[in-house]
């Protein structure tokens, strides 16, 4: 008896001298909770998917309308497990304590750290890591390649790194930020001499051949956002990090998956210049090139588009055949828009690039009305429709800037009278403004708020294959209901509250910097 429990104290005593075995990204998850878990020990292995030098890593938040912090994204990286099939993201105890690069093989100690399950989608954050939690083992290891389409990404796939395979910009013109550089944070990219440094993070659309669409977000601090040789115009893979995040200047309409490139490579590298696309372009509105700000009036031709009009007649597209309009009596007009490429374009505008619509709020609530599309697809053949539109409201007037419906439907209808809603509650915000009195309000000062947009938001609806061989298909972008976006006292709060009453008389001033009607092919 005794011989044996002399064998049983040396096994645990050479136990105890053991290193703890690390733990798979699988028993990790399962200690995590919505409320977090401090682990008192445990260690995973991993390779590093983000990047300690990137400035693209993460979301940075504003703590004040006019203070971004940048610390957010100093502290964040993401690990992967080594065959690719479950990531963590890691947010270090200080901007010093992250200093893993990608394709690092690393061991990290997770004693004293904490596991947060975040849910819808699933997805999970290792918290609290110091510099001496992380213990290097290898450089430059193969980083295990998941290649996806959009309609293949899962929960599982957040924070690992994944190339978005066959996609294309939705807007091939302007840069990877096309937004207003007044609103941006200093950097040598942006030549504002005083800019706002109101918000930081911007959002280009992808879309596949499948139709469906995906967000890639870019921080205003990268320095290739903006270079002059603007965005890849083929189809390809992106690759980044799988994120989900909420950037209240684009609403809740960033979706379920969004991608971040930790560096220029990510994209470039696999898009090629020249331009192809798995589209067809039935008709499409966009005035990048219209470099005469001229518009084409069905039954009038040529006209300067620089002054308010209100024809009778229709806008042709620039490209294919179709309609433009609205059914609320507006005036409308060529104004600038932020789809430029080079640092010095006169903070990112563009003169005449989009459409400019005016008439009192109102006109805009009653049933089925707001901007008109009509098309016909007779002899088009293909997988779906897609409706692709990016927009914005207001002048840079705080006047103008609040009072007008902050969520939007797209419906379509093939006899131009019953129509249904293919996407509802797109947000709708309010180009970037100043300082100023809300005259007829309170007659107090506002300042910016947080969901101020930094340019046009691009969206992406997708229309169902049964629109294809239509002789007439009428695509209808309208108010959603009488929500209101209005101008906070507190600028951190949300800025949609209350809704749009008899009283309140305003100009709904819509700008819209393209509007296409494509098949996919």
């Amino acid at each position: 008896m005794n011989n044996l429990r002399r064998v049983l104290l040396f096994a645990f005593a050479v136990m105890m001298m053991l290193p703890a075995s690390a733990e798979s990204f699988e028993d990790i998850r399962k200690k995590a909770s919505t409320k977090g878990t401090l682990l008192a020990a445990g260690e995973i292995t991993g390779v590093v998917v983000g990047d300690y030098r990137s400035v693209n890593a993460a979301l940075n938040f504003n703590t004040r309308f006019d203070y971004v912090d940048l610390r957010t994204n100093k502290r964040t990286n993401y690990i992967q497990s080594e065959d690719g099939k479950y990531g963590f993201r890691i947010v270090f105890n200080g901007v010093y304590d992250n200093r893993c690069k990608r394709a690092d093989k690393v061991k990290i100690n997770l004693a004293g750290c904490t596991v947060t399950r975040e849910d819808n989608p699933e997805r999970y954050t290792i918290s609290g890591v110091k510099i001496e939690n992380v213990e290097p083992l290898a450089e430059g290891v193969e980083l295990a390649a998941k290649v996806k389409s959009i309609n293949e990404l899962t929960d599982a796939d957040i924070y690992t790194f994944v190339a978005v395979k066959g996609v294309e910009f939705m807007n091939k013109q302007g840069a990877y930020t096309n937004i207003f550089e007044m609103a941006a944070l200093r950097s040598f990219m942006n030549q504002e001499r005083n800019p706002w440094e109101n918000g930081d993070c911007w959002a280009s659309l992808l879309k596949d051949a499948n139709g469906e669409s995906i967000y890639m977000l870019v921080n205003s601090k990268c320095s290739w956002r903006r270079n002059g040789q603007g965005v890849p115009k083929g189809v390809g893979n992106v690759a980044g990090v799988v994120v989900h995040e909420y950037v209240r200047r684009y609403g809740d309409n960033l979706g379920k998956y969004s991608i971040r490139p930790l560096n220029e490579m990510d994209i470039r590298n696999q898009m090629p210049k020249e331009e192809s696309s798995s589209y067809v372009t039935i008709a499409d509105w966009n005035y990048d090139r219209n470099y005469r700000g001229q518009l084409n009036i069905e039954g009038i031709g040529l006209v300067s588009g620089s002054r308010a009009t209100r024809y009778s007649g229709r806008i042709l597209p620039d490209e294919g055949e179709g309609f433009l309009s609205t059914n609320v009596g507006s005036t409308y007009r060529l104004d600038t828009d932020y789809d430029t490429r080079y640092s010095n374009d006169n903070s990112g505008m563009r003169k005449h690039g989009g459409l400019r619509f005016e008439a009192n709020v109102h006109n805009w609530l009653s049933k089925d009305s707001g901007v008109v599309v009509e098309v016909s697809t007779e002899g088009v053949s293909g997988k779906a429709l897609t409706f692709d539109f990016s927009f914005g409201v207001g002048n840079h007037d705080i006047q103008n800037c609040w009072g007008f419906p902050a969520f939007w439907n797209v419906a379509y209808s093939t006899d131009g009278k019953n129509f249904t809603v293919a996407k509802e509650n797109i947000v709708l915000r309010a180009l970037p403004y100043t300082f100023g009195r809300l005259k007829g309000v309170d007659n107090a000062d506002r300042m910016p708020n947080c969901d101020m947009a930094m340019g046009f938001t691009d969206h992406s609806v997708k229309l169902p294959a049964s629109l294809l061989g239509q002789k007439s298909v009428t695509i209808l972008l309208t108010p959603a209901s009488r929500r209101m976006a209005s101008i906070p006292t507190d600028e951190m709060d949300d800025s949609i509250q209350g809704e749009i009453t008899g009283d309140i008389n305003k100009t709904l001033i819509l700008r819209m910097g393209r509007v296409s009607v494509k098949a996919v092919k």
